[in-house]
C-alpha cells in the first residue's frame, strides 16, 4: 500500500501527454540520440549526421557517405527506449529511415483505498487485473537535400531542406482496457544552412499536419488526438577549431549549442530552452554537457542536465548520455548509441577518372572509357555530347580522332548542370598509308615523318614506300621541312637553274634550297628536277639542310673509298646516326634512293628530331 502513483503509471503518463494537454504522444521527445541527449538535446542548428532525422532532417544532407546509428535506454528506470536510423547520400538527395519504439510492460493497475482521505488518496496494487503494458512505435521516413538543387542563387548553396513522414503505431492493454490500439501519421519539415562559416542555423517544424489533413492518432474506440505542433530553431557555434571555427587553439575542437521550443497550439506550454557543448580536445573523443529544459506544469519549466562522452574510431563512434528528470530526484537515465560511418571520407583526389590519356595511336576511332567517382557529378558529357552512365558511375564512347594532336575533354556535371570535374584526354594519332603496314621497317618513322606534312602521300591514299623519289621532290620536302608551310615559301622570281623554269611546279622549293645551300646543280647551270635521285646524291641533301658536318674520314662502308666525291659527307653522315639502317650493309652510292629511305634518313636529322619531339610533347598544343 502507497500514497502515490507507482512509478510505472507516472511514467506512463509522462511520456503519453501532459495532464492538462489534450495531445498525443510523440517518442521523439526523448529517443533523439545519445550525442544530442547529452548536449541538452540541442542539435537543430548543428544537424550533421545520422541524428539529424530526429531533430532537423535537412541536416542529412550534410553526412557525404551512409550512416546508421542505434540508441537504447530506460527512461525513469522503467520506460524502455530503442531507436535504429539510416540515411544514404545519393545523387537525388539523401534519403533514411529510421525507428522509434518506445514500451513498458507490468504496470499494476491500483484502486484508491475507500477509506483514504480523497485529499490525500491512498493507492494499493489490484491484484484482480491484468498488469498493464504501453507501447508507442514510430517509423520515419526522412529525405533532406541541398537547396541548389533546386535554384543557382549562390545563397541557397549553403542551404538544406528536409522533411519526415511519421507513421505511428500505439497500443495500451491491461486493466479491463479494450480497443487500446491507435494509428496515426504525421510530417515534420526543416531547413539548415551555414550563413558564416563559423555559425550554422537550422529550424524545424514537427507534427506540421493539422488534424483535417491527417495529423493525428486515431483509437480504434474512435477517439482522435492531435499531434501538438512544435517550432524548434537553433544556432551552432563552432567556437574553437582548426577549420570552420573562431579560432584555432591546438587540437581543440568547441561547439556551443542553442536551440528553442516554442508550441504555438498549445497556450499552456512556454517555449523551451536547450543549451549544449561539445568539447573535443582528441580526434578520438568528445566530451558534452548541456541544459534540457521541459515543462513542470501550465507556464512553469524546469532545467534537467545532460552530460556525454563520445568516443570516435575508425568509421565507428559510441556515445553514451545521461539525462536528469527535474520530476525524478534520484533516478539515472542512461542512454547508449553506436553508430557507424561517422568519420568523413577520404578526399576524393580525382572524382572523375576516364582514360586514355597521352595515347599514341593509328586508329581512326578510339574509345574513351572512365567512372564518376563523386556522387555530386550526375552527367558527363564527351566533347560536349551527352553519354550514359550506369548507376555505379561508369561510361564508355567511342569517339573520332584526326591526324596529329586531338583534345578529347570529359565534363562531370553536377544537378545544376555546372561543371563539377573535368579532364583533358591528350591522344596524338598518326597518319597511316595502306601500303605501308605496321611490320613495315620504317612504318615508325613514315608515320611521324606524315603526321607532321613532311611528305605526302599520292591521291589514292598510298606511300609507295619502295618508290623512288626525284631530285625536285626531295627539295620541296625539305623546304617544306624548314619553313614549316607550302604557304610560307616564297615564289620564285628568278631563274636558278635552266631546266626549272619559273613554270615548273617545284621552282620555288629548287630555288630556296639552292639559295640555303641545300642542293647543288650540274654543270652548265642544270638541276635536272624530275632524275630520280641517288642515295649518295640524297644523303648529300640531307646532310646539308641536317647541319651534318663533312668528316674527313673514310666511312666505314666497303665500297665507298676516300676519294669518293660523298665519302667526307657519307663519314659526318654515319656519325651522326643518319645512316643506321644500313649497318652491316654496303652504302651503294649510286643506287636509287627510295621514298621510304629519304624518311629514315631525314628522320634522324636534326631539325626532324626536334618536330618529332614536339609532336611527342603532351604538355605542349593539346
Amino acid at each position: 500500500m502507497v500514497k502515490r502513483f507507482p512509478i510505472a503509471l507516472f511514467i506512463f503518463f509522462l511520456c503519453i501527454g501532459y495532464a492538462f494537454a489534450q495531445s498525443a504522444p510523440d517518442p521523439q521527445r526523448i529517443a533523439t540520440g545519445a550525442r544530442p541527449l547529452g548536449m541538452g538535446k540541442a542539435f537543430v542548428g548543428l544537424a550533421d549526421d545520422v541524428g539529424s532525422v530526429f531533430l532537423n532532417p535537412a541536416g542529412i544532407a550534410n553526412p557525404e557517405k551512409w550512416q546508421v546509428t542505434s540508441m537504447s535506454g530506460k527512461l525513469l528506470d522503467e520506460f524502455n527506449y530503442l531507436s535504429l536510423s539510416g540515411i544514404y547520400p545519393s545523387k537525388f538527395g539523401t534519403f533514411g529511415i529510421a525507428y522509434i519504439g518506445s514500451s513498458i510492460s507490468g504496470a499494476l493497475a491500483t484502486t484508491v483505498e475507500s477509506s483514504s482521505d480523497p485529499s490525500d488518496p491512498i493507492y494499493t496494487v489490484d491484484l484482480s487485473q491484468d498488469p498493464m503494458s504501453y507501447y508507442n512505435n514510430l517509423f520515419l521516413l526522412s529525405y533532406g537535400t541541398k537547396l541548389e538543387r533546386f535554384s543557382n542563387l549562390s545563397f541557397l548553396k549553403s542551404w538544406n531542406f528536409g522533411a519526415n513522414l511519421k507513421l505511428f503505431s500505439v497500443n495500451l492493454t491491461g486493466d479491463r482496457i479494450t480497443q487500446g490500439g491507435a494509428t496515426g501519421t504525421e510530417l515534420d519539415m526543416g531547413v539548415q544552412g551555414r550563413p558564416l562559416n563559423w555559425l550554422s542555423l537550422g529550424g524545424n517544424i514537427q507534427n506540421i499536419l493539422p488534424m483535417s489533413m491527417g495529423g493525428k492518432l486515431h483509437y480504434e474506440t474512435g477517439w482522435d488526438e492531435s499531434y501538438p505542433a512544435v517550432v524548434k530553431l537553433g544556432l551552432a557555434a563552432s567556437v574553437l577549431g582548426n577549420k570552420d571555427a573562431l579560432r584555432a587553439w591546438g587540437g581543440n575542437s568547441v561547439k556551443v549549442l542553442v536551440d528553442y521550443d516554442l508550441q504555438p497550439t498549445l497556450s499552456k506550454v512556454p517555449p523551451l530552452l536547450h543549451f549544449g557543448l561539445e568539447w573535443k580536445p582528441l580526434e578520438l573523443i568528445a566530451i558534452r554537457a548541456g541544459i534540457d529544459q521541459d515543462m513542470a506544469g501550465a507556464n512553469a519549466t524546469v532545467s534537467n542536465f545532460t552530460s556525454g562522452v563520445g568516443i570516435y574510431y575508425n568509421d565507428f563512434r559510441f556515445d553514451y548520455a545521461y539525462h536528469q528528470f527535474d520530476g525524478a530526484p534520484g533516478v539515472d537515465n542512461h542512454f547508449f548509441s553506436l553508430s557507424y560511418g561517422i568519420m568523413p571520407p577520404k578526399k576524393i583526389e580525382d572524382p572523375l577518372i576516364s582514360k586514355p590519356d597521352k595515347l599514341i595511336t593509328t586508329d581512326q576511332t578510339i574509345k574513351v572509357e572512365g567512372q564518376a567517382v563523386d556522387r555530386n557529378i550526375v552527367k558527363v558529357k564527351v566533347n560536349s555530347l551527352d553519354v550514359k552512365m550506369n548507376p555505379r558511375g561508369d561510361f564508355n564512347v567511342n569517339v573520332a580522332v584526326k591526324v596529329g594532336k586531338n583534345s578529347v575533354m570529359v565534363e562531370g556535371l553536377d544537378n545544376g548542370d555546372k561543371l563539377y570535374s573535368a579532364d583533358r584526354l591528350r591522344i596524338l594519332r598518326l597518319n597511316t598509308y595502306p601500303d605501308v603496314n605496321k611490320a613495315y621497317w620504317a612504318s615508325e618513322q613514315i608515320g611521324y615523318i606524315g603526321t607532321l606534312g613532311i611528305i605526302k602521300g599520292y591521291p589514292n591514299g598510298s606511300f609507295k614506300p619502295e618508290g623512288n623519289i626525284t631530285r625536285a621532290e626531295l627539295s620541296a620536302l625539305l623546304v617544306r621541312t624548314r619553313i614549316g608551310s607550302d604557304d610560307k615559301v616564297p615564289a620564285a622570281t628568278t631563274l636558278v637553274f635552266k631546266d626549272v623554269p619559273l613554270k615548273h611546279w617545284a621552282v620555288k622549293y629548287v630555288n630556296l634550297a639552292a639559295s640555303q645551300g641545300i642542293v647543288t646543280g650540274y654543270p652548265g647551270g642544270l638541276f635536272k628536277p624530275g632524275a630520280n635521285i641517288t642515295r649518295a646524291e640524297g644523303l648529300a641533301m640531307i646532310a646539308r639542310f641536317g647541319g651534318v658536318t663533312p668528316i674527313q674520314a673514310p666511312p666505314s662502308f666497303s665500297d665507298i673509298k676516300g676519294s669518293h666525291w660523298a665519302a667526307p659527307i657519307i663519314a659526318g653522315a654515319e656519325q651522326a646516326g643518319l645512316l643506321s639502317f644500313l649497318k652491316g650493309k654496303p652504302f651503294e652510292p649510286n643506287k636509287k634512293l627510295t621514298r621510304a629511305e629519304a624518311v629514315e634518313m631525314l628522320y634522324r636529322t636534326k631539325p626532324v628530331a626536334s618536330l618529332v619531339s614536339d609532336l611527342l610533347n603532351f604538355e605542349k598544343g593539346y
